[in-house]
């Protein structure tokens, strides 16, 4: 275990205490008021304010996660593949770091739907969420403790090729979940807004990429000599990027085939995340298929 893995431990096991006494409170909290406010009973303003106390949980929860997939990538650097378990523990960190911005836009939402005197069938997916978010969090909480063994591990080769193998997973999974969420505007058209969903979806949606790439990037600028691809890595990625020109051509020649008389509708706020997503799916998934394929 070196150096910077035992600060990344000490924080973790740190960070996740607290969010997992946070997210106790939130069930409390949720049980309390959940039945008032479905029934549209009133609560009181000390009530309202715990509110505040689950988001400030959330972001712990936040920081915690953000903290694990950062421990899981310093202990691939040091491993000749991909471990199974560590790219376990990143997917599902990128996805309850995601998700805790589904619980803020849930509260806000339920919160507005009270006020309104309306019903509010976003309980369960914020329950459904969270729950999800206990159990990863106890998953993490276990490896911090457990997992991540010394045995095995080396120095990082010189041309790493794992941290750059899970950038593409990020891709991959931000490109999915940002292409699920942006189709939902066609089913909610009336309710799809520039603002508050296609630019929120994808600012949101492209953190985690964002910070897997910084990362590669930062791994890559000390090593020396310094060299970003490698030769197989360039032929892969050039490869990924033609299979993404004709995918992601072909696919808004469709949108705009389907949409031909509607092109002045939900279309013109969806057409740009649509085609980010797709491509950064494509272009991940072709990244990782090519680089699996002689394995």
């Amino acid at each position: 275990m070196n150096k910077m893995d035992r600060v990344l431990k000490h924080i973790s096991l740190g960070l996740g205490a607290a969010a997992g006494l946070f997210l106790l409170f939130s069930a409390y909290v949720f049980a309390r008021l959940m039945p008032k406010m479905t029934a549209l009973d009133p609560i009181s303003a000390a009530e309202e304010n715990m509110f505040l106390w689950v988001g400030g949980g959330l972001l712990v929860y936040l920081a915690f996660s953000s903290v694990s997939v950062l421990r899981a990538a310093n202990y691939i650097r040091h491993t000749e593949d991909v471990p199974l378990l560590a790219a376990g523990q990143i997917i599902t960190g990128v996805l309850a770091f995601l998700f805790v911005f589904s619980d803020l836009a849930l509260l806000n939402d339920i919160g507005k739907q009270y006020r309104h005197g309306l019903a509010q069938p976003e309980w369960m997916i914020l329950i459904t969420i969270m729950l999800f978010q206990m159990i990863a969090l106890g998953a993490f909480i276990y490896l911090h403790l457990f997992g991540f063994k010394a045995v095995g591990l080396s120095e990082p080769a010189a041309r790493d090729s794992n941290i750059f193998l899970i950038v593409q997973y990020v891709g991959a999974l931000c490109g999915l979940l940002g292409l699920a969420l942006s189709s939902m505007g066609f089913f909610f058209p009336r309710a799809w807004t520039l603002e508050a969903h296609t630019t929120f979806t994808v600012i949101v949606m492209m953190i985690p990429y964002a910070l897997a790439a910084g990362y590669w990037l930062m791994t890559k600028l000390r090593e020396q000599p310094r060299q970003f691809f490698d030769e197989k890595q360039k032929l892969d990625t050039g490869r990924a990027a033609l299979v993404t020109v004709g995918a992601g051509s072909a696919f808004m020649l469709a949108l705009f085939i389907a949409n031909y008389r509607e092109l002045s509708g939900v279309v013109s706020v969806l057409w740009l995340p649509l085609y980010l997503f797709a491509a950064l799916l494509v272009f991940s998934s072709a990244n990782i298929y090519f680089a699996l394929k002689v394995k």
